[in-house]
């Protein structure tokens, strides 16, 4: 079941380049299966694979692979060229340090370099010219891209120590989890991500010939994947997922389940900056739009479904998370 669902925010900085052209914004959403709400509603969410729907979309209308965000456009074949230049390559630090110094070649303003460190590496992004990345959209796709990548190369799932951002904490931080894995602090010097050395020594498993595929596949396979399943909310959300009854368990039953004591269990979200009720009203919320979207069950049961005894608790609690009635949700995806 595809539950995980993002930030509307991400669709709205994501068309800002195409905006800034004069393009029709609304009709490019919709082409990628997007309605207007995400384009209007903070609180709004989508599919991740819409969301990738909608990346290529933006690409292919302005073909300029950097969206629109860039002081002027990223070639086409670009990101094709540099997977054709790293596959070769024997380890993932190997294929960081050349494939961050080839998009330096492009000249554009948002980079990301690649530094070695005591304990491994960073990946460090730097504007180099002013562009359109107020929101630091540019700067925060890019990294996760070099991530994903990174797991795709070794076939690994690859943890990040630690990220970092010189910006204050947004208002959409909650949905950091799901892009950046791990740790992350803000205001802070630098924006980057840390890799351990034991990753970067990791060898390159892909040849050219896995290339159509991951082209095809792209940027969904860099969206979702990998899971950071030895993360705690990973973890927890996983069980919550797959919990039989229509009542989610408590924390205590959950921390039971996973060999530790309540005690343990708070510290260690606090660690990952999240607490187990937020992540249940997150599982709630994601399995109640899946619910709304499948068109299988009245809301009344998908209230029962996701835990509310009372559809008056459900609709006020979904018009909190969503910005929109359970019902004018249903309506808006039909």
């Amino acid at each position: 079941m595809k539950t995980s669902t993002i930030s509307s925010h991400y669709v709205r900085t994501a068309l800002a380049g195409a905006k800034a052209k004069g393009l029709d914004i609304q009709a490019i959403a919709h082409k990628a299966g997007i309605g207007n709400e995400a384009l209007v509603e903070a609180k709004a969410r989508v599919y991740p694979d819409k969301m990738a729907n909608l990346l290529r979309t933006v690409v292919n209308e302005l073909q300029d692979e950097f969206l629109g965000h860039d002081h002027k456009p990223c070639p086409m074949g670009s990101f094709e060229t540099l997977l054709q230049l790293i596959v070769p390559c024997s380890t993932l630090e190997e294929a960081l340090i050349m494939g961050t110094r080839f998009y330096r070649l492009l000249d554009m303003s948002v980079h990301i370099d690649f530094y070695p460190t005591a304990t491994g590496g960073v990946l460090r992004a730097a504007e180099h010219y002013p562009c359109l990345n107020q929101h630091h959209y540019l700067t925060e796709l890019q990294l996760v891209l070099w991530h994903r990548l990174s797991c795709w190369l070794t076939g690994k799932r690859i943890p990040i120590r630690r990220s970092e951002f010189t910006y204050a904490r947004p208002d959409h931080a909650d949905e950091y989890p799901f892009f950046f894995y791990g740790e992350n602090r803000f205001e802070q010097a630098h924006t980057q991500i840390h890799i351990d050395q034991q990753h970067l020594d990791l060898p390159i498993i892909r040849n050219r010939l896995d290339l159509p595929e991951l082209m095809e596949e792209a940027p969904y396979v860099f969206l979702v994947k990998p899971n950071n399943t030895a993360s705690i909310n990973a973890q927890i959300r996983r069980i919550l997922e797959n919990h039989p009854n229509n009542e989610l368990p408590d924390l205590d039953w959950v921390a039971h389940k996973l060999n530790m004591s309540p005690t343990t269990l708070r510290r260690r979200l606090k660690s990952e900056d999240t607490s187990f009720q937020a992540i249940k009203d997150q599982v709630r919320r994601d399995l109640a739009i899946y619910y709304l979207s499948e068109n299988k069950f009245s809301i009344n049961e998908i209230a029962q479904r996701v835990g509310f005894t009372e559809p008056s608790t459900f609709h006020r609690a979904f018009k909190k998370w969503t910005g929109f009635t359970p019902g004018d949700y249903r309506a808006g995806e039909n």
